[in-house]
């Protein structure tokens, strides 16, 4: 991957007459020169430079939002065994028909100390059911996370790349302001010695304070994007952010229908859709074995006083049996969550067709703008830079000879100057292009 370079050198090779003796003017113009012939924009940088998976893994190792999301996940797994469980045994103990009078129990043979256990055993397959609705509840929160793992890199995806847009788109205006700088003072000297007009000094003042008016916005910009990033990383909003580095374009060349079938095959957020739709299937499941009784099992034993005339001599008991519930209203409540369970997997039907429908038509706008963004910055940087170069070039030898009036050399270097931001807008643009459509996706689609 080639680097862009943004600032060229300008083919400065000329002899501006001026009065003999002129010293003033002459050391204005060999710095104007030396500042024309700096190359690139290489920046000591006191700090390290920002890489953007860095940031990334920072972001999903700490953002907060992805931390609740986890221990969401976390607890909607412990209800799957919850769900498939059966109901706690229940154990009574009763002091059966002791008599109010005495309350002796060897005065009648129905008197004792009872101890019933009991445990209720759904319908077969009411148990799998609703365990099968906490798994899928549990998948589509897994899901969701997922998602949100994508959303969140996505965010810092797009804030270090604006990041990187505004250093860079910042360097290069110093750097005009410099040259800009260095235009007012020649148009001043000229004015002084005769050879210019006051108004060629108003309109170099006028945009040298544009510039700085530019600077100005550029810096709020970042300090903008610098809260936004920290915020997604868990910092302080006011802490420093580390210069960005060199912004390459990354090689893409992927066909739309190939992107769609990787989004249908690896979007968490369908796959959530999918779960969710399966969970209201086994609600339905559920609801229709509910329509049959659950069982409770009764086992109990009651301890006697032997007494005279017991026929079987104080003999203990044992109790056995069962217990059912009896369904009868099942218009009112079987039927209707059934019907609800059904509704519900059909509108997750059309959700899904609504996602992809929409994740289709995001791939093909996406795809289009990452094309435009990667073929400007090619004729920006094969045609219009090297053209501007030349007509600002061609502006300043005819300046040397009174041929070019001032407006006009001013007017070159500014359109220079917008080409080359121009140049790593649409760099940037493409970059965050292609990380809106890997979160789209729901993949990563180039090496980074």
């Amino acid at each position: 991957m080639a680097m862009v370079h943004i600032l060229r050198p300008v083919n400065l090779n000329f002899r501006l007459r001026y009065p003999p003796g002129d010293p003033v003017l002459r050391k204005s113009l060999l710095l104007l020169t030396a500042l024309l012939h700096a190359t690139g924009l290489a920046l000591a940088a006191a700090e390290p430079v920002l890489q953007p998976e860095q940031l990334v893994a920072e972001a999903l190792a700490n953002n907060p939002s992805l931390a609740a999301l986890r221990s969401r996940v976390e607890a909607s797994q412990e209800r799957i065994p919850q769900a498939g469980a059966l109901m706690d045994p229940m154990l009574r103990f009763e002091l059966s028909n002791v008599p109010i009078s005495d309350f002796d129990f060897a005065s009648t043979p129905m008197s004792g100390k009872q101890v019933m256990l009991s445990q209720r055993f759904p319908w077969w397959g009411t148990r799998a059911a609703r365990e099968q609705m906490a798994r899928h509840e549990a998948g589509a929160m897994a899901a969701t996370y997922d998602d949100r793992l994508l959303v969140v890199a996505n965010m810092v995806r797009q804030a270090y790349y604006s990041l990187a847009f505004v250093d860079r788109a910042t360097d290069i205006t110093i750097e005009n302001q410099r040259l800009l700088a260095e235009f007012v003072r020649i148009a001043q000297t000229k004015y002084a010695v005769g050879r210019g007009l006051q108004q060629d000094v108003l309109r170099a003042q006028v945009t040298l304070s544009g510039v700085d008016d530019r600077l100005i916005v550029l810096r709020q910009q970042r300090g903008n994007l610098e809260a936004r990033l920290n915020t997604v990383l868990n910092r302080s909003t006011q802490s420093p952010v580390g210069p960005t580095g060199d912004v390459t374009m990354t090689p893409f060349d992927v066909s739309v229908d190939t992107l769609l079938q990787l989004a249908l095959a690896n979007r968490p957020a369908l796959r959530a859709i999918d779960q969710t739709r399966q969970r209201w299937e086994a609600a339905s499941v559920l609801a229709d074995r509910q329509r049959r009784p659950d069982i409770d099992v009764i086992a109990g034993y009651r301890q006697r006083d032997d007494m005279p005339m017991d026929a079987v001599q104080g003999s203990d008991f044992i109790t056995l049996g069962f217990s059912i519930n009896l369904p009868i209203y099942q218009d009112r409540r079987q039927d209707r969550q059934q019907a609800e369970a059904d509704a519900q997997v059909r509108a997750a039907g059309a959700d899904r067709e609504a996602l992809t429908q929409q994740i289709h038509g995001t791939i093909q706008q996406l795809v289009v703008d990452a094309r435009a963004h990667r073929d400007r910055s090619q004729l920006l940087r094969t045609a219009i830079i090297p053209q501007a170069d030349q007509s600002l070039s061609s502006s300043l030898a005819g300046y040397e000879v009174d041929k070019v009036d001032f407006l006009n050399l001013l007017n070159a270097q500014v359109t220079l100057f917008n080409y080359e931001i121009d140049v790593y807008r649409h760099i940037t643009e493409f970059e965050k292009t292609l990380a809106d459509l890997e979160a789209v996706i729901g993949q990563a689609i180039t090496v980074r």
